[in-house]
């Protein structure tokens, strides 16, 4: 047990926190966020409502529901997965921090799997809808997964760092959004 030294977790504000269980990961030294460390999990939902304000703006006519879920697919899965694969197999110790740890060993393991889901979601303007729900299905589940990880970690480790917490909204809130979304307009 750790009662809050050098290896404890740290929350949002770089303070390090009492730590109940060893975890898999090692907690990071304390850092300064960055503004576009917390956004970066953002490019996704950033594009997506961009392009749909572009799509609407130009009068979406009577196939703005299957372009919206596709665009939902391309830029909140797609690029914002492949934003994601790059970050984690490329910077994976600088996103570990923002995650509230130094190290953790599952970097290159999320990075592919984030790359794989992203690429997949890119190709989907090129099949049925029937693709874009595999996709949509697989993300949903990694996300949500991912989601109940970093609410453990929050609960367990008292880690409130910016990626441990504001990720939240990535890993719950649009997954929900793209399923309702499918299910009401892709066809």
């Amino acid at each position: 047990m750790n009662a809050g030294g050098a290896g404890a977790p740290l929350d949002g504000r770089g303070t390090r926190m009492h730590d109940e269980s060893a975890s898999a990961s090692t907690p990071a030294p304390a850092h300064r966020p960055s503004i576009v460390g917390g956004l970066l999990p953002f490019i996704g939902v950033i594009l997506f409502l961009i392009m749909t304000v572009v799509q609407f703006a130009g009068g979406a006519g009577e196939g703005w529901g299957p372009a919206l879920v596709l665009n939902a697919v391309v830029y909140m899965i797609g690029i914002a997965g492949i934003g994601a694969g790059i970050a984690h197999l490329f910077f994976g110790r600088r996103i570990s921090r923002t995650i509230g740890f130094a190290t953790n060993p599952y970097e290159l393991e999320v990075g592919f799997a984030d790359l794989a889901i992203g690429v997949a979601a890119v190709l989907a303007g090129g099949f049925s809808p029937d693709y874009w729900f595999a996709v949509i299905l697989v993300s949903a589940i990694f996300r949500v997964g991912c989601g109940i990880g970093h609410i453990r970690s929050m609960v367990r480790d008292r880690n409130f760092a910016v990626n441990n917490t504001a990720i939240l909204f990535i890993d719950f809130v649009v997954p929900i959004f793209v399923v309702i979304a499918f299910a009401l307009w892709a066809r």
